[in-house]
């Protein structure tokens, strides 16, 4: 059995440094540690500190292990970091779930529970400062009962350790309990109690904000507010972790703009509801995960095959089937790019983070009002649940462009003339409008049809969007690192926050991320590729699917594949070793 190491000797250098600051809080269901992590993040950006939260916790609907790892510093972060400066853990037994999540360094507080015996576990690392004991727990008989909010006492110490004043929290509290008094007053009693006897915990080198407050925004809230400025006026789902907070945010929002939120009875219903809001002429959009998108994709075919625009959000988690649903995954991109019976061509874009996700936002329904086809928007758990502290966002609304019929028009409703690639929209209730959809294979009026050559045709009038897409879309991508950088890497979505703080520090390597995977950049690649020595494809996949999609579009021979499952992202140690295990194998 491991035991707790003795604390030794601090050696200075290896204090954490002041440009920012790693906290870990551990604690079991009951315990609030999601609303303590929603505080300190909160009073960071009061201050004009950036910052960001990753939520972890188990399948359990209720109860459970939960862990809020922050950071928080004078600027922009992109990811979490590696190792913590604080641990704050009201049971040691609950850090057994979050191995490889939380890690010491050697200058990292640790703020333990004063009764709390059991031994640390060796993974974690171990600090050279002495550990700092509280008394959060009550105990009657020897069992833990109800006492003061724990929360409340941790946040006090936590405010000791970041030296910031108790008046922000009590500003905080009120805020956040303002309409419950009798909830507010206790919780400041506890806060109250804390702060008073917490004076000997040590403090961290001190962050000082700019002073202008920030603005916190999760993945999930920034996508639902980027679909209502790009013009989605209609939201139909179904609730599923960890999607469920693009319905919610919308159910708030979106009627003060004139839109409407259903929650749908499943998730065919939901995706059948946002072709009919599109067929009618109303932009719509829908969320989900993956067990989610599975239901939907023989909707996705119809939308495809009569032409209506629709958006489809997948936050990605680990699967297959239920999987692991609060943890993240690269892995529905093959599903993304390829599932449906038939050929019928859809658009797919990844999310880089929450300040990404309104930008994709717009383009995803820019794509599918202007195309007439599916736009299928990929997040993941990592990004969808993480709240970022950000600057404030700006008011960017737009307005949808599909190109609508207008007596005079072409008389059939898929009719091309010249070079057009997309047929005029006919929107119900327009004289002289009328014309049958439907899912069956149609001719250019709309009619069935089982002939073959008929078939043929259609499908090649469908997949006239995709080159034309592609001509748009061609520089829809980012680069990280020097141009002339001998090695490099292809990545996605939520790895892009990691790439762009460790390429920083290895000047030797650049970085390509796509925002659009389907059609792929191709020639942009194909230019920024040049002069590499090195390349390697990394991403949460074990089937390694981006790796393996972009052998189908370009040439791909000696490039190192870097996935592995989901579950943990990615981390700048693990990154260094992957990519040396793999240059080594190369001989480079």
């Amino acid at each position: 059995m491991s035991t707790r190491p003795e604390p030794q000797t601090l050696d200075p250098a290896a204090a954490p440094p002041a440009g920012s600051l790693v906290l870990s809080l551990v604690g079991s269901g009951g315990d609030g540690i999601a609303l303590l992590g929603d505080l300190v993040l909160a009073m960071a950006a009061q201050q004009g500190l950036y910052g960001m939260m990753v939520q972890s916790y188990g399948p359990q609907i209720r109860g459970g292990e939960s862990a809020a790892i922050l950071r928080i510093a004078r600027e922009e972060v992109h990811w979490e970091g590696e190792e913590t400066d604080v641990l704050l853990c009201f049971r040691a037994r609950d850090l057994a779930r979050f191995a490889g999540a939380v890690k010491l360094h050697r200058a990292s507080l640790v703020v333990l529970e004063a009764s709390d015996d059991a031994p640390l576990p060796e993974w974690l690392g171990r600090s050279a400062r002495p550990e700092f004991r509280y008394p959060f727990a009550t105990f009657v008989d020897g069992v833990e009962a109800e006492g003061e909010p724990k929360n409340m006492m941790a946040l006090a110490l936590l405010c000791r350790v970041l030296g910031w004043p108790a008046s922000l929290a009590h500003r905080m509290l009120e805020r956040r309990f303002g309409r419950r008094p009798a909830v507010a007053q206790r919780n400041r009693a506890a806060f109250d109690r804390a702060w008073a006897a917490g004076e000997a915990v040590p403090a961290l080198p001190h962050l000082a904000g700019h002073g202008v407050p920030l603005y916190i925004e999760s993945g999930n809230e920034a996508i639902a507010r980027g679909a209502i400025e790009a013009g989605v006026r209609f939201f139909a789902g179904y609730p599923i972790t960890p999607a469920s907070e693009i319905m919610e945010t919308l159910i708030d929002e979106l009627p003060a703009v004139g839109g409407r939120v259903v929650q749908a009875e499943d998730e065919i219903a939901a995706i059948g509801m946002v072709l009919g809001a599109s067929f009618g002429g109303v932009p719509a959009m829908t969320a989900t995960s993956g067990p989610g998108l599975s239901l939907k994709t023989e909707m996705m075919g119809l939308a495809s095959m009569a032409e209506i625009p629709a958006i489809i959000v997948d936050c990605q988690r680990a699967g297959p089937a239920t999987g692991m649903p609060s943890r993240t995954e690269q892995a529905d991109l093959n599903h993304a790019l390829y599932a449906g019976h038939g050929d019928f061509p859809r658009v797919v874009l990844g999310v880089f983070d929450a300040v990404h996700a309104r930008d994709v936002m717009h383009r995803a329904v820019r794509l599918s009002e202007g195309y007439q086809l599916p736009v299928l928007v990929l997040s993941d758990a990592y990004i969808a649940q993480r709240r970022t502290v950000r600057d404030h966002p700006s008011d960017n609304r737009g307005q949808p462009k599909r190109v609508a019929w207008k007596p005079g028009d072409p008389p059939a409703r898929f009719h091309l003339t010249g070079d057009q690639v997309v047929s005029p929209f006919r929107i119900p209730g327009t004289p002289g409008g009328q014309y049958l959809s439907a899912g069956i294979e149609h001719t250019l009026e709309g009619y069935p049809s089982a002939s073959g050559e008929v078939h043929q045709m259609m499908n090649e009038k469908r997949f006239r969007k995709l080159p034309a897409i592609a001509r748009e879309t061609r520089d829809w991508v980012r680069t990280l690192g020097r141009d002339d950088a001998p090695f490099g890497l292809v990545a996605w979505g939520s790895l892009s926050g990691l790439l762009r703080e460790w390429v920083r520090e290895r000047p030797e390597w650049r970085v390509f991320l796509p925002e659009i995977i389907h059609p792929f950049p191709v020639e942009a690649f194909t230019a920024w590729r040049e002069g590499l020595q090195w390349l390697g494809v990394v991403e949460l996949s074990f089937g390694a699917q981006l790796h393996r999609y972009m052998s189908t579009v370009t040439d791909m021979r000696g490039v190192a594949s870097l996935g592995r499952s989901g579950g943990m992202s990615i981390t700048a140690s693990e990154l260094d070793r992957m990519l040396a295990a793999a240059r080594k194998e190369a001989g480079r």
